[in-house]
């Protein structure tokens, strides 16, 4: 079990893994050329939550492309279970809150996972080279998540 404290320190929130799935992993390697010396990369996150299972999801998609063609896509959702009395923590009128810093915890920790599983997916092919590189969603996250009670 892992504890976060949320907003200035004062509202503890417990969860745990749950499960991690990677719906969608494909390569282009078609689109590959060993010239290639430099890769983009686009990333999108998004969080969803199941009220009946209190499962917090973070699911991270991203693109690996040379210019305009692309390389690699890989989807992969991080599910966080948030005990029960957390949710008292969270609870602001009639709605839970997961305030920036708690969305920031989840989706770095769905990256770093995202990270090893396309390491380890592009093991043995010439995509292996290229690293996905770190990001700090703290520039990213600035607004909470809010689900109505």
């Amino acid at each position: 079990m892992h504890i976060v404290n949320q907003a200035n320190m004062k509202k503890q929130v417990q969860y745990r893994f749950r499960k991690i799935d990677v719906p969608q992993f494909a390569t282009f390697l078609e689109n590959y050329s060993d010239q290639i010396k430099e890769v983009s990369f686009n990333t999108d996150t998004r969080f969803s939550f199941d009220k009946d299972q209190n499962v917090l999801s973070s699911l991270i998609n991203v693109a690996m492309f040379n210019g305009e063609k692309p390389l690699l896509k890989i989807e992969l959702g991080c599910y966080f279970e948030v005990t029960a009395e957390s949710f008292e923590n969270i609870r602001q009128d009639n709605q839970y809150v997961f305030e920036p810093g708690l969305l920031v915890q989840f989706a770095s920790l769905g990256y770093g996972t995202l990270r090893g599983v396309m390491h380890e997916k592009t093991m043995n092919t010439p995509l292996n080279r290229f690293i996905l590189p770190p990001l700090y969603y703290g520039d990213f996250v600035k607004t909470p998540f809010v689900i109505p009670v």
